[in-house]
């Protein structure tokens, strides 16, 4: 990737198998161009620091849409860098045992999670039965599915994984209250 004669950007050789630039970077590599011939010709240093960063992460975006190594030469000073394509696969998981798991806090905050949770659902539960009958069973369920994907997620995730669990927990026994409430 280098800027050509007439503030055009050169994107060097195509390969076969390379998949075509989105019109969006295409048209950031117009305007780029642009400014390049604009600040080549009277630019001061702020303005050549920014040709050469917004220069460098087009190139990574280039990069990144082909798939492979891409060269960039710097317009200010001419210098040739070779821009490798960013790794864009999913963020690696960090195995189990990379810390201990701190149960002890974990539990307790989870307990406390679960309390506030089952004390908040019984209590909005048994308004909303007062005010519309045993219409509160459909409405609690639909919090509760409505809660169960994101509880599900959360399932791995370090610290969260804590309230996630209370959360759950709670629901239950929120549950087992509001039924056996129906009961007695």
């Amino acid at each position: 990737m280098r800027l050509g004669s007439g503030g055009r950007v050169l994107l060097g050789e195509r390969r076969p198998g390379d998949p075509p630039l989105p019109v969006d970077l295409e048209d950031a590599l117009r305007e780029w161009a642009a400014f390049a011939v604009t600040v080549s010709g009277s630019g001061g240093p702020t303005e050549r620091d920014m040709l050469q960063r917004r220069g460098r992460q087009l190139a990574v975006r280039v990069a990144d849409t082909l798939g492979r190594t891409v060269t960039y030469t710097d317009p200010v000073s001419g210098r040739v860098v070779a821009v490798p394509a960013p790794n864009t696969g999913p963020i690696p998981h960090m195995p189990d045992d990379a810390e201990p798991t701190p149960w002890a806090t974990g539990l307790a905050v989870s307990a406390f999670t679960a309390v506030v949770v089952a004390v908040g659902d019984v209590a909005l539960s048994r308004a909303f039965a007062e005010a519309f009958g045993l219409l509160w069973v459909p409405a609690n369920t639909l919090v509760a599915l409505g809660l169960a994907p994101s509880l599900h997620l959360l399932r791995r995730t370090p610290f969260w994984r804590w309230p996630a669990l209370g959360a759950a927990a709670g629901l239950a026994a929120a549950w087992v209250v509001l039924l056996l409430g129906l009961l007695g």
